[in-house]
């Protein structure tokens, strides 16, 4: 009983610890967007702010703002590129994650539920695929999109991004749909083809697990900035990410770059909780089991 009295007290430990890691950051960087110039620049840090205000999300905006208290707080001259680069990200997001649903699904199914010549070694290819860091690929992409004229370009960001998407979200769904009842034998029994029972059967038996990868699939291009910051910065089709680097290169205005930080933060927050109720249905086991 003490026994397993001190581990439960070490698992809560260990469970508070990780939310203070993961939480403490996140409020710091909240804080620092309702707070002024000067109240970022206290010392010792302000724990909270005395008077929170969406000054400096308004400011990146493009809107001047007046405090409660009479500090004027005039637009960020970095406005267009956040504007742009949150256009640019959220159209990015949604075509790359409908582009990797469209390939992945069917080739993870292939994949998790069939056996055809040089599985293995195209699996491997695919785990390859997966844990190349992408700063591994950027030079060879960046020197094959200037003789494209793909810098600068939505389109080639688009195309890169995939690279990263369809083999991570291949893999993981595998796992997935490999776990689910085998009723492939069942349906050819009754007649059925191999794409009705993909399509009528499969999918709809593994929609918590699609729902889930597209959501990954979004978050990653949402995220992604190795290679927007190298092909789209400074161009139309900069992305959200590369744009908040402008901030690091003015007069220093914390409170703005905590504001697009926190920006960037709303999509993943809103998906988690509406899709809370896939996440945990999710079932993953190894694909190559």
């Amino acid at each position: 009983m003490a026994i397993a009295t001190r581990s439960r007290m070490w698992g809560v430990l260990f469970v508070l610890l990780s939310l203070v890691w993961t939480v403490t950051p996140l409020y710091w960087i909240v804080r620092l967007a309702f707070e002024t110039q000067s109240e970022v620049s206290h010392f010792p840090p302000l724990f909270f702010p005395p008077h929170p205000q969406p000054g400096a999300f308004l400011n990146i905006l493009g809107f001047n703002y007046t405090t409660a208290t009479g500090i004027f707080l005039p637009a960020s001259g970095q406005a267009s590129q956040i504007i742009l680069g949150l256009r640019n990200s959220l159209i990015l997001a949604a075509l790359v994650t409908i582009a990797t649903m469209i390939v992945v699904v069917p080739l993870a199914y292939v994949f998790a539920r069939l056996d055809f010549a040089y599985k293995g070694k195209l699996l491997g290819a695919i785990l390859l695929a997966v844990s190349l860091p992408p700063v591994s690929t950027l030079i060879p992409f960046y020197a094959l999109y200037v003789r494209l004229n793909l810098v600068g370009t939505l389109t080639g960001l688009f195309i890169v991004t995939l690279t990263i998407t369809i083999p991570l979200i291949t893999w993981m769904l595998m796992g997935f749909l490999k776990n689910l009842p085998p009723v492939e034998n069942l349906g050819r029994v009754d007649g059925f083809s191999r794409a009705y029972i993909f399509l009528r059967i499969v999918v709809p038996m593994g929609k918590s697990g699609i729902v889930v990868a597209a959501m990954i699939a979004f978050l990653f291009s949402w995220n992604e900035y190795v290679y927007a910051q190298i092909l789209v910065t400074g161009s139309n089709a900069v992305t959200l990410p590369a744009a908040m680097t402008g901030f690091l290169f003015q007069v220093p205005q914390p409170a703005h770059l905590a504001a697009s930080l926190t920006l960037t933060l709303i999509p993943p927050f809103v998906l988690v909780f509406f899709l809370q109720r896939h996440i945990t249905e999710l079932n993953l086991v190894d694909p190559i089991r």
